[in-house]
C-alpha cells in the first residue's frame, strides 16, 4: 500500500452502475458517489468521513480482502463503495457501489 493520491481502477460492474447513475433522477446519488471517489483518490481510505473498514464476508475478484467506504450515512439503505487494494501499490480497484447489504 502506498500513500494517496491513488489511481482508481474500475470493474465492469462498477462502470455499468456509474453509467446508470448518469440518468437525471439519480443526480443527487451520483454527486455523493463522485465525492466519495474523490476522497478515496485524493485523501485515501483513512478520511474519517469515508469510515472505511474491512468487509468480512466477501473476497474481491482477485481474492484480495474487500473494503467498504461510506457514500452516505444515516439514511435508509445507505450506499457504500466496495473496493480492494491493487493490483499495483498506488491503485485501488472499485468493485461496486450500492446500498449497504
Amino acid at each position: 500500500m502506498s500513500a494517496p493520491p491513488y489511481d482508481l481502477q474500475q470493474t465492469d460492474e462498477f462502470k455499468q452502475i456509474l453509467e446508470e447513475l448518469q440518468k437525471p433522477q439519480y443526480a443527487r446519488k451520483l454527486k455523493k458517489v463522485v465525492k466519495a471517489l474523490r476522497l478515496l483518490r485524493d485523501v485515501g481510505p483513512r478520511h474519517p468521513g469515508l469510515n472505511s473498514h474491512l468487509y468480512q464476508s466477501l473476497k474481491g475478484p482477485n481474492g484480495n480482502p474487500v473494503w467498504e467506504s461510506y457514500v452516505e450515512n444515516h439514511t435508509p439503505s445507505a450506499w457504500r463503495i466496495f473496493w480492494e487494494y491493487g493490483p499495483e501499490d498506488d491503485q485501488l480497484t472499485i468493485i461496486t457501489v450500492g446500498p449497504h447489504p
